[in-house]
């Protein structure tokens, strides 16, 4: 008995800074939420883009993971960072009802990344330090920032001159259907959420995102790459 109390205080002192650093996004992510039911009156409108948002976020984990592996040849996905795209999706989607879609989609990136590295440290995965993680921290909003600005300006142009692409941007979107039924719910006018409502905004989050799970891949995939190649690097001289 006395041996397990000794290992987990000895546990928590290794990752005390990660333990804080879980407790206090969870804290951050439920003030978010609280606020939000506070502002509208109510809560269905807020879980409605929250489960929204946590469907992207894995989605858009899911790809970079993807495009990581086609260039590394590995697969490099944790469950870790699985939880950490659906807490910062959630967040992301319910910040889109106080906020603007750049902001939003910069504090997905931001909590996601932080969570999930931070979760990695404290469940036994890749552990990082502090500096480690607030620098992929800031890179990932800095990036999500970026491409969604980036991308709003590509898709309204793509739209008016190719038909494809005419659902992703304008009054008809798949973006502009999901807020309209979103809107109705805040009013009380209806209050059903039907898969449809849920479709389009699947859609409309992970082509807002296309870009930034596009560069966060590459950039994961090159990461590995040079990881991998320094481990066997070592091996090889010793």
């Amino acid at each position: 008995m006395e041996e397990k109390v000794d290992n987990a205080c000895e546990w928590c002192k290794e990752n005390w800074q990660s333990i804080v650093s879980v407790f206090v996004t969870i804290v951050i992510v439920v003030g978010i939420v609280i606020l939000s039911i506070s502002t509208f009156g109510t809560a269905i409108p807020v879980i409605a883009v929250g489960v929204v948002g946590a469907i992207v976020g894995i989605s858009g984990q899911l790809i970079s993971v993807i495009i990581s592996c086609a260039i590394t040849g590995d697969w490099d996905g944790n469950w870790q960072s699985y939880i950490g795209s659906a807490i910062g999706g959630f967040s992301g989607g319910v910040l889109l009802l106080l906020t603007n879609p750049i902001a939003a989609c910069s504090a997905e990136a931001a909590i996601s990344t932080f969570f999930g590295e931070n979760l990695e440290n404290i469940t036994g995965g890749q552990k990082r330090s502090t500096f480690e993680i607030l620098f992929d921290t800031g890179l990932s909003t800095g990036t999500a920032a970026f491409f969604s600005v980036a991308l709003s300006k590509i898709t309204g142009k793509l739209s008016k001159k190719i038909p494809v692409f005419k659902r992703l941007s304008g009054i008809n979107s798949y973006d502009a259907s999901f807020k309209m039924v979103i809107t109705k719910l805040k009013q009380g006018s209806i209050k059903k959420f039907h898969y449809k409502t849920i479709r389009n905004g699947v859609i409309s989050g992970l082509s807002e995102g296309a870009l930034e799970n596009i560069a966060s891949g590459f950039l994961m995939g090159l990461r590995n790459g040079m990881t991998n190649g320094e481990s066997c690097h070592k091996i090889n001289k010793k």
